[in-house]
């Protein structure tokens, strides 16, 4: 491994938006993204959260080196993706929405902590027909 980053942290508060008894229910939706080439490659996690009183943006990334420069097969990018890479970023995504909730909502948004295999992605070959 030789980085993890955020790319994005934001929040917007809804203006005249009445704080509510339940201000954190609303929808969770995590994306998947990844790059590939003789270098190395990257995984990155997308946090999007709406709730009544706003929105909230995370992405979180790692990046890998690769030793032998050659491109990794797609496969073994999905399995190691699954694997260690979302394990490894999912921690760093559930504190960056955390503390960006705390300062633009007032209260803490904390996702549930996810076991190993309960949130992935299936890597998709750009040069697939179909």
């Amino acid at each position: 491994m030789t980085s993890i980053e955020f790319h994005e942290v934001s929040a917007r508060r809804f203006e005249g938006v009445p704080d509510s008894d339940e201000p954190h229910e609303g929808q969770v939706s995590l994306g998947f993204q990844h790059r590939a080439d003789l270098d190395g490659f990257g995984i990155r996690i997308v946090g999007d959260v709406a709730v009544p009183t706003g929105e909230v943006r995370v992405i979180a990334a790692v990046e890998y080196k690769l030793l032998h420069g050659e491109q990794p097969p797609r496969r073994s990018v999905e399995l190691f993706a699954n694997e260690v890479a979302v394990m490894t970023l999912f921690p760093y995504l559930r504190e960056g929405i955390a503390s960006i909730t705390s300062k633009v909502f007032g209260t803490p948004i904390t996702l549930p902590v996810a076991q190993r295999g309960q949130i992935g992605f299936e890597v998709v070959d750009p040069d697939a027909e179909g």
